[in-house]
């Protein structure tokens, strides 16, 4: 039954804008889903328009509270490091346009190149 708080006009303009404006579709979402919030609509009923589980609506509002316009977008996350130079990743993009209907090909042709091993996925 958690609601945001009613907004500031300030802030509201800021979510009506990322909800008609942002590049990023998660942030479009967020912003109207803090609108809607803030409208009195319930957590339950925001979570049903967008097809997702109540749990996900609610760090929306907790996140905006604690984090402000930041909390719309999403952070980087970590992950490997690439094992490709750019050297070897502007290669390995040179077969592909050669040869982009035989990846298995060009996977084995990188390997003799730089003995370092691509799946075809990459």
């Amino acid at each position: 039954m958690r609601y945001g708080c009613p907004l500031p006009a300030q802030q509201r303009e800021f979510l009506e804008s990322t909800r008609k404006n942002d590049a990023s579709h998660r942030a479009r979402m967020r912003a109207h889903g803090l609108l809607r919030s803030s409208e009195g609509i319930k957590i339950k009923a925001i979570a049903k328009i967008y097809h997702v589980d109540r749990d996900t609506v609610a760090p929306w509002i907790k996140q905006w509270e604690k984090q402000g316009e930041k909390s719309l977008h999403d952070q980087p996350r970590s992950g490997r490091p690439s094992t490709l130079n750019a050297t070897e990743k502007a290669l390995a993009k040179q077969y592909i346009q050669e040869e982009p209907r035989s990846l298995k090909h060009v996977v084995e042709r990188f390997a003799q190149k730089t003995a370092k091993r691509l799946s075809i996925s990459s």
